[in-house]
């Protein structure tokens, strides 16, 4: 277009001219012939590679320009990150475009550019190099983890393979991620985590009915940019390896070998794979039964008067989860695809047992009570979801759309059974509610590189909540958040950057109590600099935000038993988070290495606040109630030692620094200076005849707010494996040998006239042991590919991204 416009304004001179001097004349034909020779060498190839199967882009493949007539070598580049590559200033002619990656099929393009100025040859994809062979031949060793400008990449070897049966039991050996026995997943100590699988939105119960042998590497961002949701800490995507043609699919069980302590978690899973389109269905189970005893202890000190007041519940916990999901894959073409997901859940967590409570003052006992405890909970979810993704024909351009509807009914009762030795004699107390919950989403993202070395990301996302509880007609609650991001990278040599902003609209409407509107700017930057090809320094910096929820919210008072009272706070703010750090990474070898440097700091920190009132009852509001920061080290590793043992250890050493604002000093509350920590180990022993042995293990360190600090024991497991000819496996798995009693949950609590304490502890054998089996299959022609095992990342891409 550039050339045809300034033909028309040549000619146009022409016209004009044509009668003037021959000076003129001869100036004119200078231009052209100028013009001529510039557009011998003005002409650019580029172009995007991307793996032939799983149209994952490739970076760093080799783009060598040859001459057709000669063969002789012109030039070169390597693809970006994205797959991107550009060749600048190509004299006309005939050429031969060769691309190659180690473990694929080189491809060769025949380039004229005798007519056109640009050449752009699209997507290029690339063929996995495979060969029929009885088995597969690995080469070499796979690294463990790389770093890049916005994540770090873990690959998942034949180690965690044979370590692991679920994609959850994959997570567990990715330093910084820990699992509770709750089967809570956190990321550095952050519960709030979006999970991603192949770059689309789901969930623990998704990831856990995924087959380990299905994942190829595991990538983590622990400050995520404009493109995620602000009130989310960190991301983690888990890439599948190329789907299977055929039926394949799994079935695993476990066994208990004590009726009064289960903790299992069945579960199957069939897929059948075409040349365009896969079905998937699994089930998965959870299922954990323990005695559980919960102690708490409270003082109230007053002048002439000591108040002391005990309770204990001794409870048999019964959860049990069962979950079925369903998926279709279909790819259109080259160009599109679409994903449907959707699964059904129903579960269930109850605590079923007695209640003892007694006060007493000046050791003179005031009040006894005591009650059965029966819990009703019955729950139902349902979650679909809709993903599109289309690829556009200029290289790097890129659109996905993601839609989801969520929705959970259920029933939770609680009765009290008094008994006649119970103050006011023997009566019965029930407490029901009844929630029903919808939310939808829809999501839209679009990506385009703006030139050589610089990319744009944009997008939207919309979210509808409402809650209404069927035992109260008052409770209706509505959450609406509307979202719009940019972000710009920019890459070239050896520095990467990027930097974005979010915006956030949100309502947040209670019937009857109040209606808040809010709007956030949210904006986050890195910059990435490789030092050499196995070492890079990150600084990156993120705003984010954490919304109160309903239960924060709501004004109304419960009493849960007769000397405490709780209510939340309509007028809460939302809590603003900012993070920095500086990241130093580095590769020995096939090792990863990670410091890091960081400081948090929250303002309008939202906690509980306890005070004892004139009555003598402990009352817990919900307040903004002050800073908190954060200063410390970070250290997080996947290492190996010698042909058996891998590991992998996370540390995260800092100072906790509190600043009570006016609101907690009514509570005569006094800023704090705690140095914490957290920590968590997980090892994979490998030995002859297919025999797998692991550790895992996590602590935290005492952690504080403004007026409260949580305890927790450490936890930590190991197990005993052995493979059978590639699909069965069997195994045995012992949860803390030798503890008896875990306290999973503990608070302890300072107030100006009081203290107070409380432990939950689980109660178990002295050697806690349950059995797994799993066996695997698969039908159809095998085609076994030569696994690429030692990634080659010592080149550095030249341009793009």
């Amino acid at each position: 277009m550039k050339d045809f416009t300034q033909n028309l304004k040549f000619q146009g001179t022409m016209t004009r001219f044509f009668n003037a001097a021959s000076i003129s004349k001869i100036l004119l034909l200078a231009i052209v012939g100028l013009m001529s020779v510039q557009n011998l060498f003005a002409h650019s190839i580029t172009g995007q590679v991307k793996d032939g199967k799983s149209e994952q882009s490739i970076p760093y493949a080799t783009i060598s320009l040859y001459n057709a007539n000669d063969s002789l070598l012109i030039t070169g580049t390597v693809s970006g990150t994205d797959g991107h590559f550009a060749i600048t200033k190509v004299a006309s002619g005939e050429y031969d475009l060769r691309v190659s990656f180690m473990g694929y099929q080189t491809v060769t393009r025949k380039i004229d550019l005798t007519s056109q100025e640009n050449y752009h040859t699209g997507t290029i994809l690339l063929q996995a190099a495979s060969v029929k062979l009885g088995e597969a031949v690995a080469i070499g060793e796979r690294i463990k983890a790389k770093a890049e400008p916005d994540k770090t990449t873990y690959f998942i070897n034949q180690k965690i393979k044979d370590a692991s049966n679920t994609g959850l039991d994959v997570l567990k050996y990715v330093p910084g991620v820990q699992l509770d026995f709750s089967q809570h997943l956190s990321l550095e100590g952050n519960q709030n985590i979006l999970l991603l699988v192949d770059g689309k939105e789901r969930d623990t119960g998704f990831i856990r009915q995924l087959d380990a042998s299905q994942i190829d590497k595991v990538e983590v961002n622990t400050m995520p940019g404009s493109k995620y949701d602000a009130s989310v800490s960190g991301v983690i995507n888990i890439i599948l390896k190329h789907k299977r043609t055929g039926v394949n699919g799994y079935v695993h069980a476990e066994i208990p070998t004590s009726p009064n302590v289960v903790y299992i978690f069945p579960g199957y899973g069939l897929n059948y794979g075409g040349k365009k389109f896969s079905l998937q269905t699994s089930y998965s189970g959870q299922v954990s039964n323990f005695p559980i005893v919960n102690n708490s202890y409270r003082e109230i000190s007053k002048p002439q008067q000591t108040t002391t007041i005990t309770s204990q519940q001794d409870l048999m916990q019964n959860n049990w989860s069962h979950r079925f999901n369903f998926g279709i894959d279909y790819f259109l073409n080259k160009q599109n695809q679409f994903n449907l997901y959707t699964f059904y859940n129903p579960y269930s967590s109850e605590h079923n047992g007695t209640v003892t409570l007694q006060s007493k003052v000046n050791q003179a006992q005031q009040k006894y009570w005591h009650a059965k405890k029966t819990d009703n909970d019955r729950n139902h979810k349902f979650f679909s979801s809709l993903y599109y993704k289309h690829l556009f024909s200029h290289p790097g351009q890129e659109l996905t759309l993601d839609a989801s509807y969520y929705y959970l009914t259920a029933h939770n009762a609680t009765t009290y059974a008094y008994d006649s030795s119970s103050e006011g004699g023997a009566r019965e107390q029930t407490n029901i509610v009844r929630p029903r919950q919808h939310s939808t989403s829809i999501k839209v993202d679009f990506s385009s590189p703006l030139a050589d070395h610089l990319k744009l990301q944009s997008g939207v996302k919309g979210i509808l909540k409402s809650m209404a509880d069927r035992q109260s007609e008052s409770f209706r609650y509505r959450e609406n958040i509307l979202a719009g991001y940019g972000s710009l990278s920019y890459a070239k040599d050896y520095v990467q950057i990027n930097a974005g902003l979010r915006v956030e609209q949100s309502t947040n409407d209670f019937s009857g109590h109040f209606t808040h509107h809010s709007w956030s700017w949210l904006p986050s930057a890195s910059l990435n600099y490789k030092l050499t090809k196995t070492k890079s320094l990150k600084l990156s910096y993120r705003r984010s935000i954490y919304r109160p929820n309903i239960y924060q919210l709501n004004p109304y008072v419960s009493q849960n038993d007769p000397f405490s009272l709780q209510s939340g706070n309509p007028a809460l703010k939302p809590q603003f988070n900012q993070d920095l750090f500086l990241d130093y990474s580095m590769r020995l070898g096939n090792n990863f290495l990670s410091t890091r440097l960081f400081y948090s700091h929250y303002t309008n920190a939202i906690n509980r606040l306890t005070l004892v009132n004139d009555s003598n009852l402990f009352q817990t509001n919900i307040y903004n109630a002050g800073e908190i920061k954060q200063l410390g080290v970070q250290l997080s590793g996947a290492l190996k030692l010698g042909k058996i043992l891998a590991f992998n250890p996370y540390i995260k050493v800092f100072r906790y620094h509190t600043s009570p604002n006016a609101i907690a000093r009514q509570y005569q509350i006094a800023e704090k200076k705690k140095i914490t920590y957290q920590m968590g180990l997980s090892a994979i022993a490998s030995f002859n005849h297919n025999w797998t042995a692991t550790f895992r293990m996590q602590y935290y360190h005492p952690q504080t707010d403004v007026q409260n600090i949580y305890l927790s024991d450490a936890l930590y497991f190991v197990s005993v494996e052995k493979s059978i000819k590639k699909k069965l496996k069997l195994g045995i798995i012992s949860g803390l040998p030798f503890k008896h009693s875990f306290e999973y949950d503990g608070e302890k609590t300072y107030g100006a006239n009081f203290y107070r304490r409380s432990e939950g502890n689980i109660i178990l054998p002295k050697i806690p042991v349950w059995f797994s089996i799993r066996y695997q299959f698969s039908s159809g022609k095998k085609v076994h590919t030569i696994q690429r095992e030692t990634e080659k990342l010592d080149r550095t891409p030249k341009k793009g991204f």
